[in-house]
């Protein structure tokens, strides 16, 4: 879901969901999200960042931020950490 002021540019990928962008969401370049991501309050994305979630798992970005170049935000499950 796109709400207020959210800009998506460039050869930016969205898909999975649900994708809620709100509050000055600004997404440009080659960045991609992928899964259930809440972004809002004033995030930028360019270059190439990647924001994804993983099988029933919620990622929450909120701002002010920038993410940029290879940056990569994901939630890794506990099970993954040992």
């Amino acid at each position: 879901m796109l709400k207020h002021h959210v800009l998506i540019d460039g050869n930016a990928v969205v898909r999975g969901g649900p994708i809620l962008l709100d509050e000055h969401v600004v997404i440009q370049g080659e960045s991609r999200i992928t899964g259930a991501v809440i972004i809002e309050n004033h995030v930028e994305l360019t270059d190439h960042p990647v924001v994804e979630a993983f099988d029933g798992d919620t990622v929450h970005v909120r701002g002010p931020k920038v993410i940029n170049g290879e940056e990569r935000i994901t939630r890794t499950p506990l099970a993954g950490l040992l």
